[in-house]
């Protein structure tokens, strides 16, 4: 049996194979280079968890501490200035309507830990790394540190929409840098 991959078919694995390669060269290359060369203890590549609260904005329950918990399902807890970043960072990313592939997290600890009881984060069940766990409370590093919005575009074709260009050109206009990775 043979199998012929219609042209949108194609194109679509071509994008999801694009992308996987992008992340791996994220994940085992460039994330040890800025751990290196700019002395980040930790980068981790942060696939959107931020859209699991994006009904925040819409109310009036908007609490720094929703946005903590991106940040303990990779084993961390974040200052107050990290979370103030990334919140500005998913406020614009929400108010446009814009999604983009990842959200690049450096994290350098402060040195401090921050005790957490299983039953009092629901996200913590999540954790995607190992830690230090003593009975049913959790030891994650308090880290402080910056964050890159994260654009992957594959092919010869590769652009960003016109909607992606004025999101992240309000982003870079408040601080907030993108990293886009062509393949």
């Amino acid at each position: 049996m043979q199998y012929r991959f219609k042209h949108l078919e194609y194109n679509i694995l071509k994008g999801v194979i694009g992308e996987q390669l992008a992340r791996s060269f994220l994940r085992n290359k460039l994330a040890p280079r800025l751990i290196k060369k700019e002395d980040w203890d930790h980068v981790v590549l942060s696939r959107n968890d931020y859209k699991l609260h994006a009904w925040t904005f819409n109310t009036k329950l908007f609490k720094f501490d929703y946005f903590r918990e991106d940040f303990i399902i990779h084993g961390f807890y974040a200052n107050r200035e990290l979370l103030s970043k990334y919140a500005s960072a998913v406020g614009i990313l929400e108010q446009n309507h814009c999604t983009p592939d990842g959200l690049l997290l450096k994290l350098k600890g402060t040195g401090k830990t921050r005790r957490i009881k299983e039953n009092a984060c629901p996200s913590i069940a999540r954790l995607r790394i190992g830690t230090l766990k003593q009975g049913n409370v959790f030891k994650l590093p308090i880290v402080e540190g910056d964050l890159e919005i994260v654009e992957i575009k594959c092919g010869r074709n590769a652009k960003l929409m016109d909607k992606q260009k004025k999101t992240y050109n309000d982003l870079i206009a408040k601080g907030v840098p993108q990293a886009q990775v062509g393949v």
